[in-house]
C-alpha cells in the first residue's frame, strides 16, 4: 500500500475495529492504525510507566484476550499493515510474545520498554518482514540524553535490519500547551537520527471531561489539534511526517478496560467539524434513549453536518434523528462505533485533500 497519511491510535476492541472496518475503500487505503491491545482488567494504566509487578491474576485469560486482540485486528486489517503495540499486557504472565501477531502487522517498541522486550519486537519484525515502531512519548522537548536513549535502542535492534517506523506521540494537547515547539523539536532533534520508512505525529483527542463551553446539552469545543497538520509541513529532516489522533475518544482510551467504565462522560455522542468538537453527554437514565434522539436530531441539524451518504457514523447518526431505524438507540459503544467512523473519515479526506 503507499504510505499512510493519516494514523489513529486506537484501542483493540469492538468499536474501534468495527469502526476501522466500516470506513469506504478510498478511505481505508490511507489510513493505518496503531492498535493497542488495552489491559484486561484493573484501572487505568499510565502509558510509559510500565508497572512495577503483573497486574492480571490469570494468565490463561490474558493469553486469549491477546490472541483474540490479535485475532481481531488481522481480521479487519486483511493485507493492510498496521502497528500493533502490547504494552498493557506485554509484561503479563500468559502473554504470546510480539511474534504471535504476524505480518501484516508490524510490533512496537519503546525507549521504556524493557530491552527483553525491544529485542523479541525486532526479532517479529524480522521473521515477518514487516518492519517495527518505535513508539515515543514526549511529555516537553527532548534533550540529549532522549537522543541517547533512542541511540541506544536503534543500536539494540539492528541486528534485525528491518524498517523501523517512528511514531511520536504527543497525547493529549491543549491551547495552553506549546505542543508545537514540543512537536517541531523532537522531529528535528530525533528525526535525523536513522533513516526512518515512516515517521507520525500523534496528538489531539477529544476532551476528556464533558466540556462547559457554549451550551447544553450539546457543548462544543475548540480542536486544539487542528494546525498539526499544516506544522508538519515545516518538518526539516526525513520523510514528511503523517499526522495522527485518537479518533472518537480521548488520548488515554487505550488505557482503560473498556470504553463504558466508571467514567460517566463515555456514554456520550460526538462529531467532529473542522474546527471543534460536538460533544452531547448521555445521563444513565431509564429514558436515555430520549437523550441520544434529541442530541441526534441537535447534531444533524448543526451547520456542519456533512450529510448521512458522508459515512456511515454519518447515516448512523440521521436515522437515531429521524427514528427511522431500529427501534432503540443502541448503547455507548455504538455511540462510539458511530463517533469513530465519521472522525477517521473526515480526517482522512480533509488531509488527502489538503496532501
Amino acid at each position: 500500500m503507499s504510505e499512510p497519511i493519516y494514523v489513529p491510535a486506537l484501542p483493540a476492541r469492538w468499536s474501534a475495529l468495527t469502526a476501522y472496518g466500516l470506513l469506504t475503500p478510498d478511505v481505508r487505503t490511507r489510513v493505518a492504525p496503531l492498535w493497542t491491545v488495552p489491559p484486561r482488567v484493573g484501572g487505568e494504566r499510565t502509558p510509559g510507566r510500565p508497572p512495577l509487578h503483573p497486574l492480571d491474576p490469570d494468565p490463561a485469560a490474558l493469553a486469549r484476550h491477546t490472541y483474540e486482540a490479535f485475532g481481531l485486528i488481522a481480521r479487519v486489517q486483511r493485507d493492510h499493515p498496521a502497528w500493533v503495540d502490547t504494552c498493557h499486557v506485554e509484561r503479563e504472565p500468559g502473554f504470546p510474545g510480539s511474534g504471535a501477531a504476524g505480518p501484516p502487522l508490524r510490533p512496537v517498541t519503546g525507549v521504556e520498554r524493557d530491552p527483553r522486550q525491544q529485542v523479541a519486537c525486532a526479532e517479529a519484525a524480522r521473521s515477518g518482514g514487516t518492519g517495527l515502531g518505535v513508539r515515543l512519548r514526549p511529555t516537553g522537548p527532548p534533550d540529549e540524553r532522549s537522543a541517547e536513549a533512542l541511540c541506544r535502542l536503534l543500536e539494540r535492534i539492528a541486528f534485525a535490519r528491518c524498517p523501523v517506523d517512528l511514531l511520536v506521540d504527543l497525547g493529549e494537547v491543549d491551547e495552553e500547551q506549546d505542543a508545537h515547539h514540543t512537536a517541531l523539536h523532537t522531529l528535528n532533534l530525533l528525526g535525523p537520527l536513522h533513516p526512518w520508512r515512516t515517521v507520525v505525529l500523534l496528538a489531539g483527542a477529544f476532551p476528556r471531561t464533558h466540556p462547559e463551553a457554549y451550551g447544553a446539552p450539546l457543548a462544543e469545543t475548540y480542536r486544539t489539534d487542528r494546525h498539526l497538520p499544516d506544522l508538519l509541513r515545516h518538518a526539516g529532516h526525513g520523510p514528511r511526517p503523517a499526522y495522527g489522533d485518537y479518533g472518537a475518544h480521548d488520548a488515554a482510551s487505550a488505557d482503560r478496560v473498556s470504553d463504558t467504565g466508571d467514567d460517566p462522560f463515555r456514554g456520550a455522542l460526538r462529531y467532529t467539524t473542522a474546527l471543534t468538537f460536538l460533544v452531547g453527554e448521555v445521563p444513565a437514565e431509564t429514558d436515555h434513549h430520549l437523550t441520544v434522539r434529541a442530541l441526534a436530531r441537535e447534531i444533524v441539524a448543526a451547520p456542519d453536518f456533512r450529510g448521512a451518504e458522508y459515512s456511515e457514523g454519518d447515516r448512523w447518526l440521521q436515522v437515531c434523528a429521524d427514528g427511522t431505524g431500529p427501534p432503540g438507540t443502541g448503547h455507548p459503544d455504538s455511540w462510539i462505533l458511530a463517533g469513530h467512523v465519521q472522525h477517521l473519515t473526515h480526517v482522512a479526506r480533509e488531509l488527502r485533500r489538503h496532501s
